[in-house]
């Protein structure tokens, strides 16, 4: 039976964290290890992996001298992954019982599948579920999924917690600095160039979300997604496939941000409509 290790990052929501531990200790399929990476959380969450860790077979809890920002602090608590799949998982975040042993089913099913994820609780809101068509499949060939589900698009259905052969990491890592805490969804788009999608279609994760700064409106957030699918564009694509994605792409940025600078002058939001110009070109 395929190694499961979990590699859980954290920062700073240690009130949160016992939740997401116990959740995992409650797995039906249970990981062989588990790492937690605090990423040097001014609250300091040690108390809370001592009540906890116990309930693990082989658990390493470590906390950075410094901050090294969520790419860092992936690739670093990644890094310790010795199982044959590796979880990627979030604080906060509380996990259907069976989510490691659907998720391990999926790949142990599907050879050629690179990752996988499920839903999560953003799809109890039907405007999400109406957004992302068409619906998806327990297997998608990677290229086609790009497709449907990146190319025009800014956001990502995979959300930052995902299933992925420690193999397929290997050959991906490190998740690029420059993309800040949208790196992991470079990463999932670089996955599609050369593997299978799985998908499990049931809700078994509840998102934390709880507002942050990273969830407000940001034409540099944005601007950032663009030019990451830009440049995946340009790795999944060659000669008139690619010319066809980067016009879609570019297209979509562009009525988006006249929609978003039209939105800035009804609700006079002044700080948008000054930060706007810098990010009409993003590639």
């Amino acid at each position: 039976m395929p190694r499961i290790s979990v590699c859980l990052t954290h920062y700073n929501r240690p009130d949160k964290l016992g939740a997401t531990l116990e959740s995992l200790a409650l797995q039906t399929r249970v990981p062989d290890e588990v790492f937690v990476w605090d990423d040097c959380s001014p609250n300091d969450p040690t108390y809370v992996i001592e009540e906890w860790k116990a309930r693990f077979p082989h658990f390493v809890y470590h906390r950075n001298d410094v901050n090294l920002g969520m790419p860092g602090n992936l690739n670093a608590v990644i890094a310790q992954a010795t199982g044959d799949y590796v979880a990627n998982l979030h604080d906060a975040d509380v996990f259907d019982s069976t989510l490691l042993e659907k998720w391990a089913s999926a790949l142990d099913e599907n050879p050629n599948a690179g990752l996988v994820f499920c839903r999560d609780s953003r799809w109890t809101n039907k405007r999400f579920v109406k957004y992302w068509v068409p619906e998806l499949k327990a297997l998608t060939d990677g290229k086609v999924f790009f497709k449907h589900y990146f190319l025009g698009r800014l956001d990502s259905i995979i959300w930052g917690t995902v299933m992925m052969r420690r193999k397929v990491y290997e050959q991906y890592l490190p998740f690029d600095g420059q993309f800040l805490n949208w790196a992991d969804v470079d990463m999932w788009m670089r996955v599609c160039a050369n593997y299978d999608i799985a998908y499990v279609p049931e809700n078994l994760i509840s998102l934390d979300q709880t507002p942050t700064s990273q969830r407000t409106f940001s034409f540099y957030k944005f601007a950032l997604v663009q030019r990451l699918t830009i440049l995946n564009i340009k790795k999944t694509y060659s000669g008139i496939e690619q010319l066809t994605a980067l016009r879609k792409q570019n297209k979509v940025w562009r009525g988006l941000w006249w929609r978003w600078m039209l939105g800035g002058f009804i609700h006079g939001d002044w700080a948008r409509i000054s930060e706007g110009p810098r990010y009409f070109k993003v590639n």
